[in-house]
């Protein structure tokens, strides 16, 4: 049976443990895990069944299939700390951002098949989608677990690596920007009327999740939806202008933002 062990159990991980079990395509039993305090791994073990070891090293030497789940400055010490207790050839599967193919295979040495994926927390409700990049010694055996598993909790899109992080503003980071824009239209309501700001979060709130269900819709696309709501002439027209007008901005700020953070992990990821 394939072993599975995941190095880190915080948000991202015991979300990939829990629904990689929801899934009934790997058994509790096949699932280790451990976390810097031992703590998350304990009670996670203790929810779900799998065995919380009491360290990496353990983890990495029983594994088949190893999850990297830890801050991207925390993946080269973690992979110096099991390097040397990998199994040849063990399928090395890695969530972390600014940490590169070429840098897992430097650390994890070349008998190891390598992936990159990356995740949302969309795939809590199996929707949104998870990135997948193909790295050094990938077999289409590795091909085949990997988007299977990615598939059964959400919509795995494989991709060439110059495009992750890109890709990855639209997708993880998404969720966060999306909410984050919906809070500040509740806030508007509150601050220009008299809705209590709890009511206008409520009604946002709804409101967003019915769109997204009509955006899902047969050939539903944004202009279709706009155009249903934003009728010639009406009110809603004249707020969809003055988005129009000012979000591109806002939004190639924000992108590049994203980006000017990102380099600088990356720069002192490879500083090491």
């Amino acid at each position: 049976m394939t072993q599975y062990g995941f190095i880190g159990t915080g948000s991202m991980g015991s979300m990939l443990i829990r629904k990689i079990i929801g899934t009934g395509l790997v058994a509790p039993g096949a699932i280790s895990a451990s976390s810097k305090s031992g703590i998350s791994a304990r009670a996670l073990a203790g929810t779900t069944g799998i065995t919380a070891e009491p360290s990496n090293r353990s983890v990495a030497g029983n594994a088949d299939v190893l999850f990297i789940c830890v801050k991207p400055l925390e993946v080269r010490g973690v992979l110096d700390e099991v390097r040397d207790v990998l199994k040849h050839g063990a399928l090395l599967i890695s969530i972390a951002g600014c940490v590169s193919l070429e840098n897992l295979k430097d650390w994890a040495g070349d008998n190891r098949h390598c992936v990159r994926i990356i995740p949302s927390v969309t795939a809590e409700e199996n929707a949104g989608i998870s990135l997948v990049a193909w790295g050094h010694g990938v077999t289409p055996g590795d091909k085949k677990l990997v988007l299977g598993l990615l598939n059964a909790i959400s919509t795995a899109v494989e991709i060439d690596e110059p495009d992750f992080d890109l890709y990855t503003d639209l997708t993880s980071c998404g969720p966060a920007l999306i909410v984050a824009m919906m809070r500040e239209f509740a806030s508007a309501a509150s601050r220009t009327g008299t809705i209590p700001p709890g009511l206008a979060e409520f009604l946002v709130k709804e409101t967003m999740a019915g769109t997204a269900r009509i955006i899902e819709g047969e050939g539903a696309t944004f202009d279709t939806v706009i155009q249903r709501v934003a009728t010639k002439g009406g009110s809603t027209e004249e707020g969809v202008k003055v988005l129009q007008a000012r979000l591109p901005d806002v939004m190639d700020e924000v992108l590049l933002a994203l980006d000017a953070k990102r380099r600088v992990v990356a720069e002192k990821v490879a500083e090491g």
